[in-house]
């Protein structure tokens, strides 16, 4: 067999388990198969580089399927973690005694995930978290460094510890991850209730003052009311369509010394 013939069947091989569809016993939207698909491309693409597939490419199949289980049970760990409840049960142990990856079909892959919550799942496999692991995973790239860069922006993760089980290494990274994104958002959160706090004082200062200069009173005393240590302000609030105390008693007034200079005249 000549070598063109024999490369011209090597991609053929390739093409034809390129071309393999992926499908599990979980039911997943359309976006979360189509980052399956990719992700076994990814598997793919690692496998090619495998000692035992270089020797026998016959085994490029099995390889990228052995490839692929090895991805979602860190990428199903990861999820794991993020959840109190299930990170002590569920380790990368269970992951890999319930999921399988079957190539009995010529043209499907068959994900199975045994016991695993079909919920668990649906939450665990998402564009973004394959995207991570293909980073991590990548084997033309820096591994854990490359993933931390591209996520942070170059700024970097300083709690984090790495080194060890690259599966555990991937999920511990996934779990620090995320608990640096809630205390963002929580940070924000708060933020943006300060803000709408400031927002009120400054609108109920701005119409606590309009009344003060109404009844004739002086801005700056109701700031120094407002801001002193110990200070406080209870504006005496007029009903709408009534005469003002003063104003009524000054009225009386008026009528009793003219209703008294009547009196006199007569």
């Amino acid at each position: 067999m000549s070598h063109q013939s024999l490369e011209l069947k090597l991609e053929a091989l390739v093409n034809r388990i390129a071309a393999v569809r992926v499908i599990a016993n979980v039911e997943l939207n359309q976006d979360q198969l189509e980052a399956l698909q990719i992700l076994r491309a990814h598997c793919l693409n690692q496998a090619l580089d495998d000692a035992e597939v270089r020797r026998d490419p016959r085994k490029l199949r099995y390889k990228t399927a052995q490839e692929l289980k090895y991805s979602l049970v860190a990428i199903c760990l990861a999820q794991a973690l993020t959840n109190p409840q299930r990170r002590h049960i569920e380790n990368k142990e269970y992951f890999v005694d319930n999921i399988q990856v079957t190539t009995a079909d010529r043209d499907w892959d068959r994900i199975e995930f045994g016991k695993i919550s079909p919920y668990n799942v649906q939450e665990a496999v998402y564009p973004e978290i394959i995207n991570d692991w293909m980073i991590y995973r990548d084997s033309n790239g820096m591994g854990i460094k490359n993933l931390i860069d591209a996520k942070t922006n170059l700024v970097g993760l300083p709690d984090f510890s790495r080194g060890g089980d690259p599966i555990y290494e991937f999920a511990r990274f996934h779990r620090k991850y995320t608990e640096k994104e809630h205390r963002q958002q929580e940070q924000s959160r708060l933020a943006a209730q300060d803000a709408f706090r400031n927002a009120m004082v400054q609108q109920v200062a701005i119409e606590m003052t309009k009344q003060q200069m109404l009844t004739g009173g002086n801005p700056m005393d109701l700031l120094n009311q407002l801001f002193a240590p110990n200070g406080t302000y209870a504006p005496k609030l007029q009903p709408q369509n009534q005469i003002d105390r003063q104003v009524e008693q000054s009225i009386t007034r008026y009528l009793e010394y003219s209703n008294d200079g009547n009196s006199r005249e007569r």
